[in-house]
């Protein structure tokens, strides 16, 4: 069988110049092409049709060319292409390639024969309407398991996601926001979606050209060709595109789902609803064929940082994304899933949840002050109807602000997939923006930035490979079948921690800062150094507690090696440095940041370390006996490092005077209990935010149950053995192999 076009067909993309021209007024004999995407094509063509193929994604293009002349392409033709085969009928936008030219993609999971028919908004032009072509699609036999399961869809279940053939997909996702902008060279895109794969990840969520933390068309958001729109908003940039085409097919090829932001929230007022429903539908004639999820826009509801009326903006801002969101399912034939990520919730931006196919999240960037309304707020949000997946799809970019470190990170992977959650999002400062070690991203227009670490030292933080180590240990089992079940575990309450020493009095320091001014009443909005050595004898220390508190923010050091963040004075950081301690001279060191404030800006650091050893108890607090500088030296926070010259602190106020008063229990305590999910009699998967003695409850006690430790750091396990249950269906679990940091606890049923 043969067929009429007057178009040319291509794979992939990407143009094979070797191809032999075709036979003008005859029969061109079919030729078969294979590409190491999804599926084999066999395209039959008559006439001026061009056979176009090349390696790469699984998607024909189809290019038809115009032969009549048009002042303004862009905004006077549209074209769709009906594609009939498969037992179903589908219309998809083409896309203005410029000039004269237009394009239309296509895929399909379901192997036959299937013909391609144009249609143009103006039908009187022969060369864009109703023309024709035809397919026929082969079974994929590669490796790639985007190809070989197909795009997701949401489960029956309406909790996860499943590929079209069945196979669940847990959400594993990684925040390039500016992924498209020239800042992050086609070298480096490589070398970033390379380190992603290798550490587990399926997902990038990544922004269409319109971008955050910056207004329009400023310079740090230009692509490789340019920006996606024209200056003036009259038409689309085809050279931005065409670039950006690169990335995305080299996502799917590389196995990572590209999550497509169409744009940061507030750009809507700016080019209005019309002009985003068309920047939305030349995306989805993109890429709607490449196995793909939408995100309606960032932030939706989120007027510009600068807006003179915010409230308004917040209002349109909704009204139109429910709007868009509406007309992106209308258009998009392949019907990918549609979210939008949020300020808080997804469906917080839309006037209607029944736009939207899954639940996204947004729940802080303060470290673990974050942790109580991520909890709350994921708890919610699985329990809001129409049930939808959900994913928390921002929280705490890994070493923003100077804080968010790998044990956070740990923390909100392995409590959000306990809890309910369908997958999870990772983010790293310097990833998201494109921090470049020579010109670093620079200020958000509300002023100040989110640090300078470069994207290459950001794409080797310690937080996106424990990350994937919880997506790799929960794939072990049927992870989709998994209910939280919070009731499973729970500390002893007859000891604090695992030493099963009592509970002792804080012996608070005082508020100390830089010698400068009145900081309990004004401080520069800058940070500052402190260090304070001492002795600790020879040995075995029982339980070694330090806690620490700043106004505003905080990075603490042991002996070189940092232990973690804290951005708020309201609440403690705690920290069990019992094994860190060593004989002899030991070295606690502060970065502590004051950061600006509208009116009086105080500042101030607090300190409480409670050493344990045979029998007696030490104390190291803050006062005058630390040492300050007001710039960070090399090395300074290690033991050989010379603060000789550094001058004492300033004793600020005594704990409970000044501006503080006494602290209360931080928020976020009470959410560092184990959380649990699972299948009874088969699998228990139990997070420990503490190495503390805990009981496992509800053992079955008819079946066989074995134990073993799962390292979150390492990825190490470590075998316990059979688990024998108490006449309560209790069981004492034994101490963890480390006793400062979190922990795994895996059982598994006979």
């Amino acid at each position: 069988m043969y067929c009429v076009s007057r178009g040319s067909l291509r794979m992939g993309g990407r143009t094979r110049r070797d191809w032999p021209p075709p036979y003008v007024g005859g029969y061109k004999a079919p030729r078969e092409w294979r590409t190491p995407g999804c599926w084999r094509v066999t395209v039959l063509c008559l006439g001026i049709a061009t056979g176009l193929c090349a390696s790469g994604a699984p998607v024909i293009e189809w290019t038809l060319v115009s032969t009549n002349h048009y002042k303004d392409s862009f905004n006077e033709i549209e074209v769709d292409v009906v594609v009939e085969g498969g037992k179903q009928e589908m219309r998809v936008p083409a896309f203005w390639a410029g000039s004269n030219v237009w394009r239309s993609r296509f895929t399909s999971v379901v192997p036959g024969r299937y013909s391609l028919r144009s249609i143009c908004s103006e039908t009187g032009d022969n060369s864009l309407h109703n023309v024709r072509t035809n397919v026929v699609v082969m079974p994929y036999t590669g490796t790639n398991l985007s190809y070989i399961h197909s795009p997701i869809e949401v489960a029956s279940d309406r909790r996860h996601f499943q590929h079209l053939d069945g196979t669940p997909f847990m959400w594993l996702a990684d925040t390039w926001w500016m992924g498209f902008s020239q800042r992050l060279h086609w070298d480096e895109f490589q070398q970033l979606t390379a380190d992603r794969v290798a550490k587990g990840f399926n997902t990038v969520q990544i922004v269409a050209g319109l971008y955050p933390d910056m207004p329009a068309f400023d310079e740090r958001g230009r692509g490789e060709g340019g920006f996606p729109w024209t200056t003036n908003y009259s038409r689309v940039n085809p050279e931005y595109w065409d670039a950006a085409d690169r990335r995305i097919q080299h996502l799917c090829d590389s196995g990572l789902m590209p999550c497509v932001v169409g744009a940061w929230g507030y750009h809507l007022p700016w080019l209005g609803v019309e002009r985003m429903k068309k920047h939305w539908r030349y995306i989805v004639a993109r890429w709607g064929a490449y196995p793909v999820a939408w995100c309606v826009a960032g932030e939706g509801a989120m007027p510009y940082y600068l807006s003179d009326d915010k409230e308004r903006d917040r209002a349109f801002q909704i009204k139109g994304w429910t709007a868009v969101a509406k007309y992106i399912r209308e258009i998009d034939g392949y019907h990918r899933l549609i979210t939008i990520h949020p300020t808080d919730y997804s469906r917080s931006q839309v006037e209607d949840p029944k736009v939207l196919d899954f639940e996204m999240l947004q729940t802080g960037h303060s470290d673990r002050a974050s942790i109580p309304n991520t909890i709350e707020a994921l708890r919610k949000a699985v329990q809001l109807k129409p049930t939808m997946p959900v994913i928390n799809s921002e929280v705490c970019y890994e070493g923003i602000s100077g804080m968010c470190f790998d044990d956070v990170q740990r923390f909100f992977a392995w409590s959000c997939l306990l809890s309910g959650a369908a997958g999870h999002t990772y983010g790293a400062n310097g990833i998201w923006q494109v921090n470049r070690r020579e010109q670093p991203y620079g200020n958000s227009p509300r002023g100040g930035n989110w640090g300078t670490t470069p994207w290459d030292d950001a794409m080797k933080l310690p937080g996106s490979r424990q990350t994937g180590l919880a997506k790799k240990l929960l794939e072990r089992f049927e992870w989709w079948r998994f209910e939280p079940h919070p009731e499973w575990a729970a500390w002893d309450t007859n000891a604090t921690d695992v030493s099963g020493v009592a509970s002792l009095p804080i012996e608070w320091g005082d508020w100390i800062w830089f010698p400068e001014g009145e900081p309990a009443k004004d401080a520069p909005a800058e940070a500052r150094f402190f260090r304070r050595s001492f002795e600790v004898p020879n040995g075995a220390i029982t339980r070694a507690t330090l806690r620490l508190t700043a106004d505003d923010k905080l990075v603490a050091y042991l002996n070189g090696e940092r232990l973690g963040s804290h951005s708020t004075w309201r609440s403690v950081r705690e920290f069990n440095i019992t094994k860190r301690l060593q004989p002899g001279k030991n070295l606690l060191a502060v970065r502590a940041e004051n950061v600006p404030a509208p009116q009086a800006n105080p500042a101030g650091l607090l300190c409480a370390l409670e050493i344990v050893q045979e029998g007696k108890v030490a104390h190291v607090a803050s006062d005058n006996s630390w040492r300050v500088a007001k710039n960070e030296e090399a090395g300074w926070t290690n033991i050989v490092f010379n603060d000789a010259s550094w001058p004492a602190p300033k004793v600020v106020a005594k704990y409970g005077e000044g501006p503080w008063a006494k602290l209360p229990e931080a928020a976020y305590r009470k959410y560092m209990a184990p959380y649990a999910a699972g299948l009874p009699g088969v699998a228990r998967i139990i997070y420990l935010p503490e190495s503390r003695r805990y009981v496992v409850r509800e053992i079955e006690r008819v079946s066989v149950c074995e134990a073993s430790w799962f390292d979150p750091v390492s990825g190490a396990e470590t075998r316990i053995g059979p688990v024998s249950a108490n006449a309560q269906s209790e069981w004492m679990a034994p101490s963890p192999p480390r006793e400062d940091q979190d922990w795994v606890l895996v059982l598994r049923g006979e």
